[in-house]
């Protein structure tokens, strides 16, 4: 290869540039440069490919132990010509090789150092392996445990007695740099699901890299036990280490408020959140929390206008009915069984203003389910009387819910179609006072077989 590029260079100085011959030789040149490898065997288990650098054409091999560890090299080149570096390229030293065909295999091999076989006269154009032999850095961990953070409520770290050996290696230009160590921190803990409203069991596998120690982690929502494991490297070899701090008694609390409307069933009700509940409006309070860690309820109903505080309570859930129309923040603070912890969470409840709008016909009888009772739309309204008299003013009908409805019977018997009227006294929620009168028609058609009270 060299003896032809050198031909092209002669030519070329000759005043005869021939571009296709001078193609023909970067071909050549890449082609050896791609097809060229290097494979690394021997020591215990498999060696790991730790850093492939493209940039600077390095591989980081790690072995464990040197014993029958080879280095070989294939290359459609006719000679290879293998050197070694301790510090750059540049001062390497050569090393002697076994030829096998198209290959050629070192053995012999040292840790902290780098090889390549020489291709070109150009360091820069030629591949390196660094060497590491893991079994004299590898990781040995004696003590671990918890320490506070910064603020033990929202983190924790870890700290203990352990080794870990520079893994160092150095570039073809003499740079120094380490590879980088990983280990996997296990521990439980537990995870929110917002649509099933409940905490269910997870496990954290945080990989850090460098040092597992001084470094924030999330605190467990759970008492655990937390395990370290590493490094990553170690793992390869099956030599990994692995230490655990005991039981650990979690800190961390996380509350979410649920609520529930509690109400009867009543169609000519109306009642939307988005729009305000209607008073009363009975509503669960339900605080969902990491227990046994959270063991502290404060809860406080606050009107937002008068900021009246309409109650407060410390059990882990209870009802409170409200009977007024505005906008209440209920609010909750938690604490951890050690007292160090806490947190809020709170609800915006919206009761809306009264509402009553009444019919003036139905039809009994005719279409069950279908218009058959006479039944007022309403909201929020706290106190409620209703009469319905005849034209000759017999009380027909008397009730005190709204929630209820006449079904045009007096006696068990339906009454004759006609006109009715009625008497509606009511109250609000937000003070309204209401007094309706009006008529109310009985649409019945004469084919409807009951008996009818005349």
């Amino acid at each position: 290869m060299s003896y032809l590029c050198g031909i092209l260079s002669w030519i070329e100085m000759s005043g005869i540039v021939y571009k296709s011959w001078v193609v023909a030789c970067f071909m050549l040149l890449f082609t050896l440069s791609v097809d060229a490898q290097y494979t690394v065997t021997g020591g215990r288990g498999v060696p790991l490919l730790a850093l492939d650098d493209t940039r600077d054409k390095l591989q980081v091999w790690l072995v464990y132990g040197t014993d029958n560890v080879e280095i070989r090299y294939t290359s459609g080149s006719g000679s290879h010509q293998w050197f070694r570096y301790k510090t750059k390229a540049l001062e390497a030293e050569p090393v002697s090789s076994t030829r096998e065909g198209n290959s050629s295999v070192i053995r012999n091999v040292e840790d902290g150092y780098g090889y390549f076989v020489k291709e070109s006269e150009t360091i820069g154009s030629n591949h390196f392996i660094w060497i590491i032999d893991y079994s004299k850095y590898a990781f040995g961990i004696e003590r671990l445990q918890v320490v506070d953070g910064d603020d033990p409520c929202y983190e924790f770290r870890l700290e203990g007695t352990a080794s870990m050996p520079k893994l160092g290696y150095r570039l073809p230009g003499g740079t120094e740099f380490e590879l980088e160590r990983e280990f996997e921190v296990i521990y439980n803990t537990l995870e929110w699901k917002d649509e099933e409203k409940t905490f269910v069991p997870a496990t954290v596998v945080r990989t850090v890299k460098k040092t597992p120690f001084y470094r924030s982690f999330d605190p467990p929502l759970t008492d655990t036990d937390i395990q370290l494991k590493g490094d990553l490297f170690a793992r390869h070899f099956n030599v990994e280490k692995s230490i655990s701090v005991g039981s650990y008694q979690a800190t961390a609390i996380d509350i979410h408020i649920d609520t529930a409307l509690i109400m009867l069933e009543s169609p000519n009700r109306v009642s939307a959140a988005n729009v305000g509940y209607s008073a009363p409006a009975e509503i669960q309070f339900r605080a969902i929390g990491n227990s046994p860690v959270v063991s502290f309820y404060r809860w406080d109903i606050i009107n937002t206008e008068t900021k009246e505080n309409l109650r407060v309570d410390n059990s882990e859930s209870f009802n409170f009915t409200f009977y007024s129309a505005g906008k209440y923040i209920v609010t909750l603070q938690v604490k951890d069984r050690t007292g160090r912890c806490e947190k809020a969470d709170s609800v915006l409840v919206d009761i809306g203003d009264s509402f009553l709008k009444i019919p003036n016909a139905f039809s009994p009888g005719t279409s069950p389910g279908v218009n058959d009772e006479f039944r007022v739309m309403y909201k929020s309204l706290v106190n409620f009387k209703g009469w319905i008299f005849n034209r000759w003013g017999v009380q027909m009908f008397y009730w005190t819910d709204p929630a209820k409805g006449w079904d045009g019977k007096k006696g068990g018997r339906y009454v004759p179609p006609g006109v009715y009227f009625y008497v509606i006294e009511a109250k609000g929620s937000d003070g309204r006072q209401y007094k309706e009168k009006g008529s109310i028609n009985i649409i019945r058609p004469k084919n409807v077989q009951d008996k009818v009270v005349e």
